[in-house]
């Protein structure tokens, strides 16, 4: 009897020591952030250990598994909850890398975007000075100059190019940057992604706002935008135009007279 009790006492000494070292709740998480800029391709393994299974799991994005995948940058918070009713709540974050980002010669910054493996600006450039320094003539649509900081400036070929005419020149664009070429613009345009019926999403990937065009007056505002290229058309200049009714890019040659917009596009591709 008395080694019966010794034997019960020992086993209950046992399991409550066994469960006092039980190891408590915790997770270590597996991250893999962004590998661009607004992409969907982090994800989040839990790893869970300790407290005692099985693990109830809710995101704060109403998921419920230890494996969250196609994930696009932010804060993601989880409430984990072990068959003992301890709780375990983290925050993890998946972050991106920084978007480029184009700097012209007053200080103005552009939005950019990847496309293919070129680092495209997707804002129209406002810049009046070369990248020398020097004053650089251009148009800001109506001569009022809050349309600059939404629709851009608008320049003659010579001033777009800095009365350059190699193909490719880096004309009024920053440094390491210069205006793209016919070749160019016509990658981009193969490079942007479909969408439903193989039509090209070309306005959502450019970001597209349409300042119109000057020629002896303004026209056009919020009705088309065309961009230079840096590829001469004899007398004329290649460009690309875009008219918000419709979906396509047109390939047109411009009097190098009349004031468009200007798009750079970096030197260096991304390999």
């Amino acid at each position: 009897m008395i080694k019966n009790s010794y034997f019960i006492l020992i086993t209950v000494f046992s399991v409550l020591f066994i469960q006092c070292k039980r190891e408590p709740l915790q997770t270590q998480p597996k991250i893999s952030h962004l590998s661009d800029f607004e992409s969907n391709d982090g994800s989040i393994s839990l790893n869970l250990s300790g407290g005692k299974a099985p693990y109830t799991i809710q995101w704060s994005n109403l998921e419920t598994d230890s494996v969250l995948t196609n994930l696009t940058a932010g804060v993601y918070y989880v409430t984990i909850t072990d068959s003992k009713k301890h709780v375990l709540i983290d925050t993890i974050e998946v972050t991106q890398p920084q978007w480029p980002v184009c700097i012209d010669k007053d200080g103005n910054s552009y939005k950019t975007a990847i496309v293919g493996n070129q680092i495209w600006m997707v804002e129209n450039i406002r810049v009046i000075h070369n990248p020398m320094g020097d004053s650089i003539e251009s148009f800001v649509y109506d001569d009022n100059e809050e349309n600059a900081a939404v629709y851009g400036r608008l320049y003659t070929w010579q001033a777009a190019m800095n009365d350059s005419t190699a193909n490719e020149s880096q004309g009024l664009c920053p440094d390491g940057w210069h205006i793209p070429s016919d070749e160019e613009w016509t990658l981009l345009i193969d490079n942007i992604s479909t969408v439903d019926k193989e039509i090209p999403n070309i306005k959502k990937s450019l970001e597209l706002t349409y300042a119109g065009f000057y020629n002896n007056g303004f026209n056009n505002l919020d009705a088309s935008v065309s961009f230079w290229t840096s590829t001469q058309s004899n007398d004329n200049a290649w460009k690309r135009y875009f008219n918000k009714s419709l979906s396509k890019a047109f390939r047109y040659h411009e009097k190098k007279t009349n004031a468009i917009s200007i798009r750079c596009v970096k030197n260096s591709p991304i390999l």
